[in-house]
């Protein structure tokens, strides 16, 4: 007969198992049951495919969180659909400068972004080839300033810009397909045709022939050219030479010319001292001959002894000149009267 397996081996075995299950969680979770969080929303516009529960949530590159949930919401009274995207941010992964890392200062730090920073979620590609996205938050000072309400212990919510996959599909859904398409055909075909057009045949026998005619002339100049070049070349030699023949004169041309520099030097340093004796010499004559003058001038000045007796004597001198000149015409009259004497 069997024995009866003991109930307390077996509660054993079980409770370390249980314990074994959950230090395992804790491990592998690394400490993701026990963090901090705080639970964030944004309603994306577009589609969301490529983001999964578990995408990374990043601020400028950094990851801060993780996607919890996404769902979709019906507004009946819209008649619309909703993609709301939970996630979560880790307190411990922003730090406040000044500040605690506490849940309540975390939660005011980020609402005052969104509404005074202009802090925006936005989906962003993690990589082209597994098309995977994730929750990008940015903030954007030019944004205008609103306020958002958010319940007490709710979610914060973050709003929401455009992807640029969400742009490009908008650019693309408004092009005209089917015009782009017809342009393209209408330019293919007319390029096609003037591919097929006489024209574009004659253009190119004329650009041959004139390409050939380009040839022939280039050829001539080569030929014409390279005696050209030799002229110049002897001209520069002989330009060489006249350089070193005028370099030949100039000097003696420039002794000779400093010898004749020096010659007036010693000529004007000769005219130097002969002038300073001479310009004595007509100083003191010039002086000479202003005494002289201011002697005639008193001289003759009115009221002077001097002056009487010369205006008598002039005088004088013109009665006995006029007794001469009656004398002379009397014996030119009478000669006789100088043998008789006058009667």
């Amino acid at each position: 007969m069997s024995k009866q397996a003991n109930p307390t081996v077996i509660g054993g075995f079980v409770l370390g198992a249980l314990v074994i299950v959950v230090i395992a969680i804790l491990a592998l979770s690394s400490g993701a049951l026990m963090r901090e969080r705080i639970n964030m929303i944004t309603y994306f516009p577009g589609s969301v495919q490529g983001l999964n529960v578990g995408a990374q949530v990043q601020f400028q590159g950094v990851p801060i969180g993780q996607v919890t949930e996404i769902g979709v919401d019906y507004l009946p009274d819209r008649n619309s659909f909703r993609i709301p995207v939970n996630y979560e941010i880790w307190p411990q992964s922003v730090h406040v400068i000044g500040g605690s890392k506490t849940e309540a200062d975390v939660r005011h730090v980020l609402q005052s972004l969104i509404e005074e920073k202009g802090l925006r979620a936005r989906l962003e590609s993690v990589s082209v080839v597994t098309g995977q996205y994730l929750v990008a938050l940015s903030t954007n000072p030019q944004l205008p300033k609103r306020s958002y309400t958010t319940p007490p212990g709710g979610p914060i919510r973050v709003p929401a810009i455009a992807a640029t996959r969400d742009v490009l599909e908008d650019m693309l859904g408004k092009l005209d397909l089917s015009a782009l398409i017809k342009n393209a055909t209408n330019t293919l075909a007319a390029v096609e045709e003037l591919v097929k057009s006489r024209m574009l045949r004659d253009t190119l026998e004329n650009l041959n022939g004139t390409l050939v005619e380009t040839q022939t002339v280039i050829t001539q100049l080569n030929a014409q050219i390279k005696p050209l070049g030799n002229r110049v070349e002897q001209t520069l030699v002989d330009y060489g030479n006249l350089a070193q023949t005028i370099q030949a004169r100039v000097d003696p041309l420039a002794d000779q010319l400093q010898q004749t520099s020096s010659d007036l030097s010693s000529l004007l340093l000769g005219l130097n001292t002969q002038i300073e004796p001479l310009t004595d010499a007509v100083i003191t004559t010039l002086g000479d001959a202003s005494r002289a003058m201011r002697n005639i001038a008193s001289l003759t000045s009115e009221g002077s002894s001097t002056r009487h007796d010369l205006d008598r004597l002039l005088a004088e001198a013109t009665r006995a000149a006029r007794s001469l000149r009656s004398l002379a015409d009397y014996l030119e009259r009478h000669p006789e009267a100088l043998l008789q004497g006058k009667r």
